[in-house]
């Protein structure tokens, strides 16, 4: 199978990258390195996620000094049920950023639930076990707007704000968010408030709010949880660890209690996250002092 051997070969290839380094170590990293602005140059971001692996290429241009940067991205990520591609462009001026996403997902494990069906997590799952699924290939587009605010040395607010649009056929599971939706347009925002530190990392509760069309009928639906994120240290620098958990507690979805339609339907509780460890290459970075020409 094509996908399994892609994915073994990139976790063995990650794995590798990831391996303690014989080089001195820059024990001088924050661990909380990831959550403030980042130079300028180019990178190659490589993610063991689950279930799979993430490979992005990133490039940095500053403008007008430090404070506003260009940022170009191009990524393709396969997992165990999709596979996704896509292109990003960010413009940071100074706290705010502005971008824009265009995309496409192959959907292995598609699931497409027939109008009056029950479309509950444990529908999903005699759906899924029972091979009740399909191939989907679809297209998206975002635009969104990124607050990034250091209130102290400890505290920084994020907060993420997206309107994306996603092709394919109504009443589908979107497996990144872990709901059903109808195609069209979908409001995201994600909050959070974390608290860091140099020797620990960050962590922070957050606030999700989703805006989606489900039965021609748009929901709002409100998820709380929680991201952690710090420098573990498995390379000598530049390496992340993250990790964001998601409930669907209290309100309805079309009439049906969220807690019973959100998550995964692979688990029994209401829940998302992502789990990843991502190592940064640096392809051309910033001059360093005593560097030449």
């Amino acid at each position: 199978m094509r996908l399994p051997k892609f994915v073994c070969v990139t976790l063995l290839m990650a794995a590798a990258l990831t391996a303690p380094a014989t080089k001195q170590a820059h024990a001088d990293q924050r661990r909380d390195w990831m959550v403030a602005p980042q130079p300028a140059g180019t990178y190659a971001n490589i993610d063991v996620v689950f279930p799979g692996a993430q490979l992005q290429l990133e490039h940095r241009i500053p403008i007008y000094g430090v404070a506003n940067e260009l940022n170009l991205k191009a990524s393709i990520l396969p997992t165990i049920v999709f596979m996704e591609s896509q292109v990003d462009a960010d413009l940071r001026l100074v706290v705010l950023s502005l971008g824009a996403s265009a995309g496409i997902r192959d959907t292995f494990h598609n699931i497409t639930v027939e109008p009056n069906a029950r479309f509950d997590r444990l529908s999903r799952r005699d759906l899924e076990f029972g091979g009740t699924f399909e191939n989907l290939v679809a297209g998206f587009g975002e635009a969104r707007a990124t607050l990034s605010l250091p209130l102290n040395e400890h505290a920084v607010f994020l907060s993420v704000n997206a309107a994306r649009f996603e092709s394919g056929p109504d009443r589908t599971f979107d497996w990144r968010l872990g709901i059903m939706r109808d195609a069209g347009l979908l409001i995201r925002s994600d909050t959070t408030l974390f608290l860091k530190h140099r020797s620990f990392g960050a962590i922070g509760p957050q606030v999700q709010i989703l805006n989606y069309p489900l039965n021609g009928v748009r929901n709002t639906q409100v998820n709380y949880g929680f991201t952690f994120t710090t420098r573990p240290g498995l390379r000598p620098r530049n390496d992340i660890f993250f990790l964001s958990v998601l409930l669907g507690i209290g309100g309805t979805v079309n009439g049906v209690p969220t807690g019973d339609v959100y998550g995964n339907h692979l688990f029994k509780m209401p829940v998302t996250f992502q789990l990843a460890y991502r190592t940064v290459l640096e392809i051309s970075g910033p001059r360093r002092p005593g560097s030449s020409d």
